[in-house]
């Protein structure tokens, strides 16, 4: 198992838990570090029959590529690659949906863990006929969110993991602002 540098925490505790359960000691290992030396390690080693990616495109077509080379010249097996590469996760919302429902399902699948999962939602797809109404209630359920210190509980969203990921955020407002008007920003 080999987290995301940017959180080794999360998985060396659920290496605990496996090995409290009763794992055996070797059966899963845990290898922090980052994607570039301990990620590219693994994808090259011959003995690594499965990979799982949760990532960027760039990345994931990497090592689907790197994974086909030593499958063909230096394996007795095919690789297996499972990649999850930065996937547009919609939200549909039909002419019968219950529209506060709605809202709170797209409020929190985009604003929860401050939008930094592979599920989040990062677009609804919205009939006409709701279209506004809806807007309209999304509109005031993200100005009720509480921006804050992730250790407050009364905070909604609170900021993201690293510099890295606040100036993509910001870049992906940019880019917003020159295509469209925003009904929300900040």
């Amino acid at each position: 198992m080999k987290p995301a540098e940017q959180s080794p925490v999360i998985a060396r505790k659920l290496m605990e838990m496996y090995l409290q359960a009763g794992l055996p000691p070797g059966v899963l290992n845990y290898l922090p570090g980052t994607g570039e030396t301990v990620g590219a390690a693994l994808v090259a080693h011959p003995d690594v029959a499965l990979i799982a990616f949760t990532g960027s495109r760039q990345v994931g077509l990497a090592i689907h590529t790197k994974a086909a080379e030593i499958s063909a010249h230096g394996t007795r097996m095919v690789k297996h690659v499972i990649a999850e590469m930065g996937g547009k996760n919609a939200i549909i919302v039909d002419s019968d949906a219950d529209l506060d429902e709605a809202v709170q399902g797209v409020v929190h699948s985009a604003f929860g863990y401050a939008g930094q999962k592979c599920s989040a939602c990062s677009r609804a797809i919205v009939v006409e006929e709701v279209y506004d109404a809806f807007v309209h209630r999304l509109v005031e359920a993200t100005r009720s969110l509480k921006v804050g210190p992730a250790i407050d509980p009364s905070t909604d969203v609170p900021a993201v993991i690293d510099r890295e990921a606040y100036e993509r955020v910001m870049s992906y407002l940019e880019i917003g602002q020159s295509e469209a008007t925003l009904a929300v920003a900040g």
